[in-house]
């Protein structure tokens, strides 16, 4: 979801549509979850690195997360994912 047409990125699976930045400008986190791959920020990356995360999403098929949460028409996580490995923003 896309709040006042400002988006942000999830840095573990590339998803560009988070309504709140995964961290602030101190690196608090916002403890919300990415409804592409489900990693929660401030829990999931605690004990983890953003590459173990993100293999982890590519080993279970980088399927949709959210059940509440429909995808974005065209969803091309591959497409996603090249563009976090690459550090770019791109948009579904």
């Amino acid at each position: 979801m896309i709040a006042g047409n400002v988006s942000y990125f999830c840095p573990v699976c590339g998803y560009v549509g988070l309504e709140d930045p995964p961290y602030d400008d101190v690196g608090c986190s916002s403890f919300g979850i990415c409804p592409s791959c489900g990693t929660q920020f401030g829990y999931d990356d605690a004990t983890s690195a953003y590459a173990d995360l993100r293999r982890l999403w590519i080993s279970k098929g980088m399927l949709w997360w959210s059940k509440a949460q429909a995808s974005p028409s065209g969803w091309d996580p591959v497409r996603q994912l090249q563009a976090v490995e690459k550090g770019i923003n791109v948009r579904t």
